[in-house]
């Protein structure tokens, strides 16, 4: 168990003034089974609401509007987690998480690999370590070769991506394996950027694997949502009106306590 202090920012600059700017964040960690989090400060600017709602997948998800032109709009989120990692997250499966989605679809490529590895247990968390090892020997991180449309297949052809690509890849191979799988947003101890995983169910529960890192998922990752791939978990997204073209700026620290 670890005690970690984090915090997540964002901000996005516009270089026109845009309005009427709906907006939803997945930006908040929640507590489960395996973190406990106590938010002690959230900033959302321009905001002329907020509201804190709960998505189709469970996930805590603040969505507000600015209707005033702005040329920044900003966030940022700070807490502490007391993680208990390598645990399962007891709750019930859906069986949609079985199924291939948007970003997972296995390409035929993708299908022959998957048909070619030699998984010998029938115990899922055996299994999808031993998959999580294949995709470590035979995929290579190489940032700038795929981007956030990029699906499993695409990114396999190619045998080279960055965390979402690994995410995506094992949740294909995974319940074309017959187990279930969801891809996680988080934070990981460091400084940099978002991080992405995968959650497997066990029989009881969700368990993390880090494909990207070749990690069981321990107490220096701090969730943040989940989905049946990126699709479902954008962490900021958006909708305003305008001309503008728009840079983005994110900043991510996590710290043992």
């Amino acid at each position: 168990m670890k005690s970690l202090q984090f915090t997540y920012r964002m901000e996005l600059r516009f270089d026109q003034p845009v309005c009427d700017h709906y907006f939803a964040l997945r930006c908040v960690p929640t507590s489960n089974d395996v973190q406990k989090i106590q938010i002690t400060s959230r900033y959302v600017s321009p905001t002329d609401s907020l509201d804190e709602v709960i998505d189709g997948f469970g996930n805590h998800k603040y969505v507000g509007h600015c209707a005033n032109n702005h040329m920044r709009f900003a966030y940022e989120v700070e807490g502490t987690a007391v993680v208990s990692g390598m645990q399962v997250q007891r709750c019930p499966l859906h069986p949609m998480y079985r199924f291939p989605s948007r970003f997972t679809e296995p390409s035929e490529e993708l299908k022959k690999y998957g048909n070619s590895l030699k998984i010998t247990s029938k115990d899922h968390l055996k299994a999808a370590v031993q998959i999580m090892d294949a995709i470590y020997q035979d995929f290579s991180y190489v940032t700038g070769s795929t981007n956030i449309h990029t699906t499993a297949g695409e990114a396999w052809k190619g045998r080279k991506g960055v965390c979402q690509d690994y995410a995506h890849i094992m949740i294909a191979l995974c319940r074309m394996k017959g187990i279930p799988a969801r891809y996680v947003n988080g934070l990981m101890i460091g400084e940099g950027y978002t991080h992405a995983w995968v959650e497997i169910y066990t029989g009881e529960g969700w368990y993390g694997l880090d494909p990207t890192n070749h990690l069981h998922v321990d107490d220096y990752y701090i969730k943040l949502a989940h989905g049946r791939d990126y699709g479902d978990c954008v962490l900021d997204k958006g909708l305003f009106r305008g001309q503008a073209c728009q840079s983005q700026k994110i900043y991510v620290n996590v710290e043992e306590i």
